[in-house]
């Protein structure tokens, strides 16, 4: 190869390069897609947020997941909980049929779930790390 097919190479992957970064940066992450995707019903403390979905728990629980697979997942009668990094995607359904999405930091999230995930999710809570075993007896951490 000539010395210019080299350059001409190198630079259109370091545009594909750059498209790429740039796409994925666009593409944000779970919490991203659910604001873009379903209806906001209400804002709440911090950074918490309720939606609201056309579709079944089911449904909306999977292209949820479709779209971002979440570190875990606890399916009950309750709904379908999905945690990720630093966020609990709760899909519940609604009496009027269709689902409610809350987003809720972790910490939030795991209090607020506490009865659906506490088996699954470790012991977390108020001033523990989710999926944490140690316990908070005398000398606790020393």
């Amino acid at each position: 190869m000539t010395p210019r097919n080299l350059k001409i190479i190198a630079a259109v992957l370091a545009v594909a390069g750059i498209a790429g970064i740039f796409a994925l940066s666009q593409r944000g992450g779970p919490r991203d897609h659910v604001l873009r995707t379903y209806e906001v019903v209400e804002r709440g403390q911090g950074q918490s947020v309720t939606l609201r979905s056309p579709d079944p728990v089911s449904q909306t629980a999977r292209d949820i997941k479709d779209a971002w697979k979440p570190a875990q997942e606890v399916v009950d009668a309750g709904g379908t909980f999905l945690r990720y990094q630093d966020l609990v995607v709760a899909v519940t359904p609604r009496v009027e049929g269709g689902s409610t999405i809350f987003l809720d930091d972790e910490q939030r999230g795991y209090n607020r779930w506490f009865p659906y995930v506490v088996g699954f999710w470790g012991f977390g809570g108020s001033g523990g790390s989710i999926g944490g075993t140690r316990g908070g007896g005398p000398g606790a951490g020393k």
